[in-house]
């Protein structure tokens, strides 16, 4: 299971979040949708991650040796977590209101007579 997605402190993130006016105060909170909306954050930083590794070969802090590009991979994934899980640039509160307002008008439609 993803980390960021396993994280036992989302309900005090998403009071955070609202503390900081990045969520509104009567936001419910929705634990599945919160580690949906932070694990879409931390995938936004690791393609931003991997595009700023691609071509760089050589010597460094992954050495130049056979696993490589696995290894890279990896410690991508990491940094893209851990920079999600520490606020990231606050795309998880905005994709979490999101899935919250859709999750309404969704549930808003099927309770109107004839749907």
């Amino acid at each position: 299971m993803n980390p960021v997605g396993s994280n036992p402190s989302y309900a005090s993130e998403i009071q955070r979040a609202k503390a900081a006016g990045l969520l509104p105060q009567g936001a419910p909170v929705n634990r599945r949708a919160w580690e949906t909306a932070q694990g879409l954050e931390a995938n936004f930083f690791q393609t931003m991650l991997g595009s700023m590794f691609e071509g760089v070969s050589g010597e460094g802090p992954l050495g130049n040796g056979p696993g490589q590009d696995a290894w890279r991979g990896m410690l991508i994934e990491n940094y893209g977590q851990s920079i999600a899980r520490k606020g990231g640039i606050g795309l998880a509160p905005q994709i979490y209101r999101e899935m919250l307002r859709h999750q309404e008008l969704s549930s808003n439609a099927s309770q109107r007579p004839g749907a």
